[in-house]
């Protein structure tokens, strides 16, 4: 079948397009909504400004395929190859791409409200400035155990995105918005999240050993049973936060806000909180020995059961007020 022939049936009022095949076509600004394309071949096709909105594209093969500014609103997609495909500013809200293959993808600035990337490959994408926040309950972005290694996710907003046991590895979320977010379990050792967003958001038991975490706001974030092992941590605004039972041991938290923060039973053993605000934490059995505490400030902490055996305090306000020599 040729591109005329594919779009005389459609005109038509034919819909089912099952196993197709449309190699390398040239089908720019072509609509094909609410069609049956399962198993169908648009390997390398030229697709931008498409519209496949409601369609279903199960299984189908769309490697290499470009797909900039399509309308696949409500599409399903599901077990898709999209290896190297781009859909830059493609509108995806409410596509199902469970399970797809979106290996070394581009997807910067597409619409993913309410998209469902649970247990898809998208290592080595690029997701820059993508939308997938959350809006009133209409849209919900999912990405359980989505593999995301070294996905590039600078200024994406994930605002209460599901991304429970996701594989952040080596990530780069720079400035994104994670405000909200449900990480729990999730993967983001060696990750880069610089000055990322990440307040009330869910981190019960992930991973953030050797991240890059400087001036990233965790205001109110769960962080209970967080491994922050080796993290850079630089500035960061941990106010209020849950760090239960976290490790942070040798982590870098120099002049970060730790006010009213809850550590009960983190190990920070040879952390650097250096100038840190911990105002009013919550430090019950906390182990910070051989901690450097110069100059932080510890206004009304109890620190009766606290761990400082051979910690720098040199300079720290000390919970009564006074100045440790």
């Amino acid at each position: 079948m040729n591109v005329r022939e594919l779009k005389q049936l459609y005109a038509s009022g034919q819909r089912d397009f099952q196993g197709i095949d449309m190699f390398g076509a040239d089908l720019i600004g072509i609509m094909l909504d609410q069609v049956d394309l399962r198993d169908a071949n648009f390997t390398f096709a030229y697709l931008s400004r498409s519209s496949f909105k409601k369609a279903n594209l199960t299984r189908a093969k769309l490697s290499g395929v470009n797909l900039n500014q399509a309308l696949l609103i409500d599409a399903d997609l599901s077990n898709v190859d999209l290896h190297g495909a781009t859909l830059n500013n493609a509108d995806l809200r409410n596509v199902d791409l469970r399970n797809a293959d979106l290996l070394d993808s581009s997807l910067v600035e597409a619409d993913l409200r309410g998209i469902n990337l649970s247990s898809a490959n998208l290592t080595g994408a690029c997701l820059r400035g993508v939308n997938m926040r959350t809006e009133k309950r209409v849209y919900q972005a999912l990405l359980h155990n989505t593999i995301l290694v070294k996905a590039d996710l600078r200024s994406a907003i994930l605002t209460g995105a599901k991304m429970v046991m996701a594989n952040l590895s080596r990530a780069n979320l720079g400035e994104a918005n994670l405000r909200r977010a449900d990480l729990r379990g999730a993967n983001l050792s060696q990750a880069h999240l610089a000055n990322v967003t990440l307040a009330e958001a869910n981190l019960l038991g992930a991973n953030l050993q050797e991240t890059d975490l400087t001036n990233s706001n965790f205001l109110r974030a769960k962080l209970a049973r967080v491994d922050l092992r080796n993290a850079k941590m630089q500035g960061a605004n941990l106010s209020s936060s849950n760090l239960e039972s976290a490790k942070l041991n040798n982590s870098n938290l120099s002049n970060s806000r730790l006010s009213q923060a809850d550590l009960r039973y983190a190990d920070l053993r040879e952390a650097n909180l250096e100038g840190a605000n911990l105002v009013d934490a919550f430090l019950g059995r906390t182990n910070l020995s051989h901690t450097n505490l110069r100059n932080a400030i510890l206004m009304r902490c109890d620190i009766s059961t606290t761990n400082l055996m051979g910690a720098d305090l040199q300079g720290a306000t000390m919970p009564d007020g006074s100045i440790h020599d």
